[in-house]
């Protein structure tokens, strides 16, 4: 649909698919990434009259994404590989193919905007579908050269207007899947490739509660799959691979004050109000503000604040920073005025009782 609305306002379009590693092409379930995914696109770009290439882009994915995701998981953080991929790999290898076949800009069909001079990233129009949180690591520079054309329409229109133009039943469905896991199943992947590291869980006074094989198999926030039986509801509170302890907490006990971050790609000046930031790509957005020293102060406590995964900050649409985030804290010295402590401390009381 991206290449059919562009070209249907006047554009000159080039189809272009980059070859991504996957352990094993033939056994592959996810629609991303195989050569099933490859034929498709040659479909579309004939039903369209555009050329189409398909280019290599293995090697640098497997260095660039798939190892960054195995040193995360073993070293006891949570990676998110699509923000890495579109950051590291995908946009500045379209941008180089772009240059080689003359054309001047690229296109995706991220549900994302472009707005202002320069253009800088905002969320689409289709807040549900929005993809602007896996494209806020992705530098204003390169994306200055890009189009959205599925921006300014929800998901629903896009399929309306693919069934008219008789583009559907060439595409298949969606996935949220990791594009190189094979069958979904990530800590299957993580497994063979890193075996048994065996370990165990322990609640916050460091009684041990069950054993595990590996701290790659939980992620903050985690509430199933913890292998501790009954009672009362436990969480990951914190994964340290180095000692191959994985630390448990209710609910309450897992919220933290402060999210911390590095890395960080600024889209647009940082706002001196409120602010929202988004912690996880399925997450809905949190109010708060931005503090000194790279860290976002919420205006409640938030839990499952994964070191690892990608924060994006935004004021309104408009995304202003994306990072990666690197611990969860308390807020204490960063200053957070007393209503803002005392709003942390009603937050944690309720959740306390609501967890009786």
């Amino acid at each position: 649909m991206a290449a059919m609305l562009l070209k249907e306002a006047g554009h000159r379009v080039i189809g272009v698919t980059l070859g991504l590693w996957s352990p094993t092409q033939n056994d592959m379930h996810n629609p991303c990434c195989s050569p099933e995914t490859v034929d498709r696109a040659k479909a579309v770009a004939d039903h369209l009259g555009i050329p189409h290439y398909a280019i290599d882009q293995r090697a640098e994915f497997r260095d660039l994404v798939v190892d960054y995701f195995v040193r995360e998981y073993s070293e006891g953080r949570t990676p998110n590989p699509c923000v890495k991929c579109n950051a590291r790999v995908r946009f500045g290898a379209l941008l180089d193919v772009a240059a080689q076949l003359g054309a001047n800009r690229i296109a995706t069909g991220h549900y994302a905007r472009l707005r202002g001079t320069p253009p800088r990233l905002a969320r689409g129009v289709d807040s549900v579908k929005d993809q602007s949180y896996v494209l806020a690591e992705v530098r204003p520079e390169q994306l200055e050269r890009c189009i959205f054309p599925l921006g300014p329409y929800t998901k629903a229109e896009v399929r309306r207007m693919a069934s008219t133009a008789g583009l559907e039943p060439i595409v298949a469905g969606e996935s949220q899947e990791i594009c190189f896991v094979p069958h979904d199943d990530y800590r299957a992947f993580l497994r063979d490739t890193l075996g048994d590291r065996p370990g165990v869980v322990v609640d916050e006074s460091g009684r041990e509660l069950a054993t595990h094989t590996g701290t790659y198999n939980f992620t903050v926030g985690q509430r199933k799959g913890l292998g501790i039986g009954g009672g009362n509801a436990m969480y990951v509170a914190r994964v340290d691979a180095e000692s191959g302890q994985v630390v448990v907490a209710s609910a309450p006990d897992t919220a933290t004050e402060a999210v911390f971050y590095s890395c960080e790609v600024l889209h647009r000046r940082r706002p001196r109000k409120r602010v929202l930031a988004q912690i996880r790509s399925m997450a809905w957005p949190v109010e708060g503000r931005l503090a000194a020293g790279e860290a976002f102060v919420p205006d409640v406590p938030v839990s499952g604040v994964a070191p690892g995964q990608t924060i994006a900050v935004y004021d309104g649409d408009d995304v202003v920073l994306g990072a990666t985030i690197t611990a969860a804290g308390s807020s204490a010295s960063l200053g957070v005025g007393a209503l803002a402590r005392v709003r942390q401390r009603a937050y944690a009381i309720v959740k306390r009782l609501s967890a009786r």
